[in-house]
């Protein structure tokens, strides 16, 4: 098919030159280069994309003709930023962000709940979930007792709703112990230190339009201990969307 207009006016208006297409500029230096913002899909057509944007309607592929998701990359993938769809909360400081009590039955650690919302459920090529937790206990001195250990369960916990009164779920747990009392004698006193404990679980019994909420408990599993607190100086819990 003949270009109905001269060459010369084709790379004034900026259409064809030197084999490269331009719109919105006569200087394509790519095949093909858009001055602008750029729309793809039927679905698109009345809707402008951010400027200087691209908003595409259907699958893209990069180094790969059939895509079979949204983004579906063939080859190595650099990020430099965040991760959208994930949620992350903690502290990480000098001084006890909590004290629960020694008898504490699955109090929540403050500062740890998270949520998210799968779109499609669980299942092979749908979505599950990996959440990673971590806490420091110490024993406080004012422990009592006079054989007495002072342990502990670190628990995570899954649940509908930001209450955690909707179908509440014990996931996984860990232990530690934190503080030591021997008889007199050898020591009258208490011997407390830092306990750490990381718990991972990758959860993939979900359903798809669902917000799911988790949290960290600790839960007290102390031998002769009548007193004191366990003193949390650290806490995080970290959730992450994954594909099975």
């Amino acid at each position: 098919m003949k270009f109905p207009y001269p060459k010369v006016l084709a790379c004034t208006v900026g259409l064809l030159c030197g084999q490269n297409v331009g719109i919105g500029t006569a200087t394509p230096a790519s095949r093909l280069t858009i001055n602008g913002n750029l729309s793809v899909g039927s679905g698109y057509i009345g809707t402008a994309a951010p400027p200087e944007g691209l908003i595409v309607q259907g699958a893209t592929g990069i180094g790969t003709p059939t895509p079979g998701y949204q983004l579906h990359v063939v080859g190595n993938v650099r990020f430099e930023g965040d991760f959208v769809n994930q949620e992350i909360t903690g502290a990480n400081v000098s001084t006890p962000v909590q004290q629960i009590p020694w008898n504490a039955a699955a109090v929540p650690i403050n500062g740890t709940t998270v949520s998210i919302t799968i779109p499609d459920g669980s299942g092979v090529a749908n979505s599950g979930v990996l959440i990673t937790g971590f806490a420091r206990i110490v024993n406080a001195t004012t422990m009592t007792g006079t054989h007495a250990l002072a342990g502990y369960f670190l628990i995570l916990r899954r649940a509908e709703d930001a209450a955690f009164t909707v179908n509440p779920t014990l996931l996984t747990y860990g232990s530690g112990i934190c503080a030591l009392r021997f008889p007199n004698g050898l020591s009258s006193a208490t011997s407390g230190f830092n306990m750490s404990t990381s718990l991972s679980y990758v959860d993939l019994n979900l359903l798809p339009g669902i917000t799911y909420y988790y949290r960290l408990e600790l839960y007290g599993n102390s031998f002769g201990v009548n007193g004191g607190t366990f003193d949390v100086y650290e806490r995080n819990l970290s959730i992450l969307q994954i594909k099975r």
